[in-house]
């Protein structure tokens, strides 16, 4: 398995978004799997550009879209659901696995998002994003 990941390829679960096919090559490998793979898209593009401003945005995006699969059977999605999705270099057409010391290498599969904007996804979610402090209105008496 760690043979496969140092030769580009996607070994783990399949991503949402994405899917798997038997590969020519041998085995199986991930192809974009729309819509909801482009619901995937305009989200982490929307968080890379600030259009999305915060997590908790994501995550209602994600939840108002019927295609979008939901994991919690209220119909929305865990908190670490939305941390995963941004934090997947996956998406960037990238694969990896940390635990057997494969570091981030070009995937064989069709990314979602360009590599910058996973770095600027990255970048936002280190500084740590947080919403407009809010402002609280006290009565006094005049």
């Amino acid at each position: 398995m760690k043979a496969r990941v140092e030769q580009g390829f996607w070994i783990f679960r399949a991503p949402i978004g994405y899917k798997y096919i038997n590969s020519k090559r041998g085995g199986k490998e991930l192809i974009i799997d729309e819509p909801v793979a482009t619901t995937v898209k305009q989200a982490l593009e929307g968080f890379a550009s600030g259009r999305l401003n915060s997590q908790y945005a994501v995550r209602k995006f994600l939840e108002e879209c019927p295609h979008f699969p939901k994991d919690l059977p209220n119909g929305e999605l865990r908190r670490q659901t939305i941390v995963r999705l941004l934090r997947k270099v996956v998406y960037a057409g990238f694969v990896e696995a940390p635990n057997w010391d494969v570091k981030p290498r070009l995937g064989n599969h069709e990314p979602l998002v360009s590599y910058e904007t996973h770095l600027k996804i990255q970048e936002i979610l280190d500084a740590g994003v947080y919403a407009p402090k809010r402002k609280i209105y006290i009565a006094t008496s005049h």
